[in-house]
């Protein structure tokens, strides 16, 4: 058996034997000291501690590291390991330094219950974690991957391991933070849909039954809050969409043209995309003010934007106007690559502007429509900031979307295991309509 071999076999045996490590707690409560002890993949998914983010990370780590032995790719093999090795090092290490953590608590406080203790929670001052033997040869059978997969580091074979490893350098980092930030809370995020979870306590699974209550149960109230926050976000996204293309298309095939000062232009219109959310929608407040807003003093009317039904105006043009300047861009690079023969052919043949746009422009920017659609879909989808700052859960939650009783549920009353529910329902949402976008942008291309 070749060393890449054993490499494999090694990384492999690492994601086995992780399935039955486990961490072992102590704590003493009233001079009466019991002891647990709580599997890898169950403490995983408990959700109660920052160090746990790092086994995801090991974990697909370990996996990379096995299918690059398996292709006898040593070098990447050996790189992937010693990740997936200090991934899980890190992970002992800080875990092991926590005195009170929250998913040891729940089995120590039913090891105390059989010892017959009487106490509170604030009793359990500390609790001390460790790990089973299993859990070290776990990290032992990763770390001896990572030692008998390595590459030849002699002189004349540096280049290749520079070559072999360059790209990983790049992409790197990258990796790190979308496995870590991503990846694992998207993970985390549909697990918790299907469980009872306060954000404090240990997730208990409850299977459907999040669900059942958002899709049948007609009396209860977060069963309203879906159809209600749905129903407003598909509103948004198809009164606000069409303008967030067009807008910038207009200003792109304006600035094209090259007037005079259009680099000033270029620059004014492309600053909101700069912004934050919240320093956006502050300053439209001030300009919507019914009060002394300059939009009711230019107009001369004395309308209230903060009241159906001209809010969803007020939405859709700060939406707009904060969108503008990334897509006007892409546009713009859009229009410089449209081939000048074109034109001038259709010019020969008696086009007009008008002919000209639908039967040379468009066609050629096919690709970057389809994609700024797409984009600008899921973007909308997920309007947060707006409806939040300027609008709130006034007007009896008319203009209310679902993100914000996402937030509201799982953040300020604790009901994380519904509101991720709500977040996973959502997220199939974009998925469809993505999905359905894609499959045009592949069937125009085609054709």
């Amino acid at each position: 058996m070749t060393r890449s071999k054993i490499a494999a076999f090694l990384a492999l045996a690492f994601i086995v034997l992780f399935c039955f490590a486990g961490v072992t707690a102590t704590t003493t409560v009233k001079d009466t000291t019991v002891a647990i002890e709580m599997g890898m993949p169950k403490l995983l998914f408990s959700l109660s501690s920052a160090p746990l983010l790092l086994i995801p990370l090991a974990l697909v780590a370990a996996v990379a590291a096995f299918i690059a032995f398996i292709q006898d790719e040593k070098n990447v093999g050996m790189l992937f390991s010693f990740v997936a090795t200090v991934a899980f090092g890190l992970f002992m290490v800080f875990f092991s330094m926590e005195q009170k953590n929250s998913a040891l608590y729940t089995p120590i406080a039913e090891a105390l219950e059989l010892a017959e203790v009487k106490f509170k929670k604030r009793d359990v001052k500390l609790i001390t974690p460790g790990f089973n033997i299993v859990t070290y040869l776990t990290l032992v059978s990763i770390a001896l991957s990572c030692v008998i997969g390595h590459g030849d580091f002699s002189k004349e074979r540096r280049h290749i391991l520079k070559r072999d490893l360059l790209p990983y350098a790049y992409i790197g980092p990258h990796l790190f933070f979308f496995i870590i930030f991503f990846m694992t809370p998207a993970i985390y995020g549909v697990y918790a849909a299907f469980t009872k979870w306060d954000l404090f306590t240990e997730p208990v699974f409850t299977g459907l039954e999040n669900f059942k209550t958002l899709f049948f149960d007609s009396t209860n109230t977060y069963y309203k809050q879906l159809r209600n926050g749905l129903w407003n976000t598909i509103k948004f996204v198809l009164m606000c969409v069409p303008f967030c293309i067009i807008v910038p298309l207009s200003l792109a095939l304006a600035l094209n043209a090259r007037p005079k000062g259009n680099k000033i232009f270029q620059a004014l219109y492309y600053l909101p995309s700069l912004m934050s959310i919240s320093t956006v929608t502050l300053t439209w407040r001030y300009v919507f003010n019914t009060q002394y807003g300059i939009v009711n003093k230019f107009l001369g009317v004395d309308a209230n934007f903060f009241m159906p039904p001209y809010t969803w105006v007020m939405l859709v043009i700060v939406t707009v106007w904060w969108c503008t300047g990334s897509t006007m861009v892409i546009y713009q690079s859009a229009l410089a690559s449209v081939p000048q023969d074109q034109y001038e052919a259709a010019s020969v043949d008696g086009a007009g502007t008008i002919q000209k746009f639908f039967n040379v422009t468009l066609p050629n920017m096919t690709y970057p429509l389809m994609y700024t659609l797409v984009t600008s879909v899921v973007a909308q989808f997920n309007i947060y900031g707006q409806p939040d700052i300027l609008v709130g859960f006034s007007n009896a939650e008319a203009n209310s979307v679902l993100l914000q009783y996402i937030y509201e549920n799982s953040v300020k009353k604790q009901v994380a295991g519904m509101s991720s529910a709500m977040a996973v329902i959502l997220g199939l949402c974009i998925m469809v309509v993505s999905f359905i976008q894609m499959r045009m942008m592949v069937k125009n291309q085609q054709d």
